[in-house]
C-alpha cells in the first residue's frame, strides 16, 4: 500500500519544510496512511471516486506528519526552560514523542466524506407501536 501524500505535498502545505527531511517525511507519510486505513477503513476504496475525500486524505496525512516532524530532536521532552538574568523563556511541546495522531475534527471530516454517521444518533422503530 502507498501513502496518500508525498513529501512534495507536505512542502506545499508547510512553509518551513526542510527538504533534507524528505526521506523521513515519505516514511512518516506511509505510516500515516496505515493509521488512516485503520481508523477510517472505508476511506481508501471511496477515495478512488470521491475527489474531496482523496484531497482530505492528503491534507490530513500532511497535517499528521507535520505534527510529528515539528517534534525534531526533542523526543520525550515535555518542557524546555532557559533563564538569562531577569529574562525567562519556557516552552512545552504538544507532541513530545512525535506520534502520528488525528484531531477529532480531522476524523469527523473523513468520516463525513465517507458518508458515515458521525453524530452517534440512530433512527429506530419499535415493533408493536
Amino acid at each position: 500500500m502507498t501513502a496518500f501524500a508525498t513529501y512534495e505535498d507536505l512542502a506545499k502545505r508547510w512553509k518551513g519544510f526542510d527538504t533534507a527531511d524528505a526521506v523521513v517525511a515519505d516514511q512518516l507519510l506511509a505510516d500515516a496512511a496505515v493509521w488512516l486505513r485503520v481508523w477510517v477503513p472505508q476511506a481508501t476504496p471511496l477515495a478512488a471516486t470521491n475527489t474531496d475525500l482523496g484531497e482530505a486524505l492528503v491534507i490530513v496525512s500532511c497535517a499528521m506528519v507535520k505534527r510529528a516532524l515539528l517534534n525534531g530532536d526533542n523526543e520525550g521532552q515535555t518542557s524546555n526552560q532557559e533563564t538569562v538574568g531577569p529574562f525567562q523563556y519556557q516552552i512545552a511541546f504538544r507532541n513530545p514523542e512525535g506520534n502520528l495522531f488525528l484531531y477529532q475534527k480531522e476524523l469527523e471530516m473523513l468520516e463525513k466524506l465517507c458518508g458515515l454517521n458521525t453524530s452517534g444518533a440512530v433512527s429506530m422503530t419499535a415493533r408493536g407501536l
